[in-house]
């Protein structure tokens, strides 16, 4: 009895074994579909998601058509302003150009509710002055390099050599109305346009252009006094005065608010030198905000121009003397939070500078934060 006891014990033993066995590798293989199935699930969800913010997507730039497969994640951007353009569109860029005027998170206090609010916190670091350098870009491991106000003009090499990086977003290869675009002269709405398409934020932008649109035709609406009156955005370097382009990002802050920026023949490029001796192509100017916070004593060099007192923005008032270092770097930047800016500070000084009165003083805006 104790014999067949422990056989039948025996094989109650081994049928227990194989069962648990058998339960265990139906286990691990019901995981295993398990997770697979929420692979493929996952994988499903993003593909998804990319395809519904418009991905992929081939954007028309300067250096070609540049095609984006998914939303970017891992954003580094080259130029000036471009960060600023992301983070009113909600997109946080891992790393950005050091300040050219020493602000923490390469942008200055115009932009930092956007940044705060877009959750970005930036690496910082130097894109390279006439050479990108590439192995402190490609360091960040970025999925998308944006380009569309560079600090310098990318050569073919260049623009080949970071594309094995990753895709390389220039500036918009025509603007709104289908004319080729030049650089450093790309509209707002143009450059914010093309971003917005390569980060799947279409509907963000057309938002923030028409917000800023509609603040523009609240000053033009405001002042229509204004309408036609000549501008001119200028300073001095070097021993000479200049006035920028026409389609340079600061006259066309100005035109929008309903001045005439291109009144001035020869300004095509990216800015005109004027000598001492040929200032009195100025001189039919109603106004001219002259830039020269970077370079303060340029005030007394420009009014010591023997032409200066001739000119009738110096005759009617009309001379603004843009001192303010702050507002200087927002002029420059032209992102949707450096227009807000601008405006604030811009539209009393013009207010002031185009009554035709020598005698209405034109407050310098000074930023009250700075240095707080």
């Amino acid at each position: 009895m104790k014999l067949r006891t422990s056989r039948r014990l025996a094989a109650v033993s081994m049928t227990a074994v194989a069962a648990l066995t058998l339960a265990a590798c139906s286990s691990s293989d019901s995981s295993e579909t398990e997770e697979s199935a929420e692979a493929t699930a996952a994988a499903t969800d993003e593909a998804e998601a990319s395809e519904s913010a418009g991905f992929p997507v081939t954007l028309d730039t300067t250096m070609g058509e540049v095609t984006i497969e998914s939303e970017p994640q891992s954003i580094v951007t080259l130029g000036s302003h471009e960060h600023e353009y992301l983070y009113a569109l909600g997109v946080a860029p891992v790393a950005v150009p050091v300040s050219w005027q020493g602000y923490d998170n390469g942008t200055g206090p115009w932009a930092e509710e956007d940044r705060i609010a877009a959750g970005a916190e930036p690496e910082t670091f130097e894109p390279g002055a006439t050479t990108y350098d590439a192995e402190a870009i490609a360091a960040f491991s970025p999925d998308l390099i944006v380009a569309t106000y560079p600090g310098h003009t990318m050569t073919q090499e260049e623009y080949d050599l970071l594309s094995g990086i990753a895709p390389v977003v220039t500036r918009p290869a025509t603007d709104s109305e289908g004319n080729e675009t030049v650089e450093w002269g790309v509209s707002l709405a143009d450059e914010l346009t093309l971003l917005a398409q390569a980060t799947g934020t279409t509907d963000k932008a057309e938002e923030i252009i028409a917000d800023i649109d509609a603040q523009f035709t609240e000053v033009r609406e405001a002042h229509p006094e204004w309408e036609g009156l000549t501008s001119q955005v200028g300073g001095y370097y070097e021993g000479q005065a200049y006035v920028y382009a026409a389609n340079d990002t600061r006259n066309q802050f100005l035109a929008n608010l309903g001045l005439n920026t291109s009144s001035i023949e020869g300004a095509d490029e990216a800015w005109l030198q004027i000598s001492a001796e040929q200032l009195d192509v100025l001189g039919d100017l109603d106004s001219v905000v002259w830039q020269v916070a970077t370079d303060p004593s340029a005030v007394d060099s420009l009014q010591e121009l023997p032409l200066f007192d001739s000119l009738n923005t110096t005759e009617t008032g009309g001379n603004v003397w843009l001192t303010d270092p702050t507002l200087e770097g927002a002029f420059f930047a032209n992102s949707p939070s450096a227009i807000e800016y601008s405006l604030a500070a811009f539209v009393p000084m013009l207010e002031q500078a185009l009554d035709g009165d020598p005698a209405t003083e034109v407050v310098e805006y000074a930023d009250a934060t700075a240095g707080s």
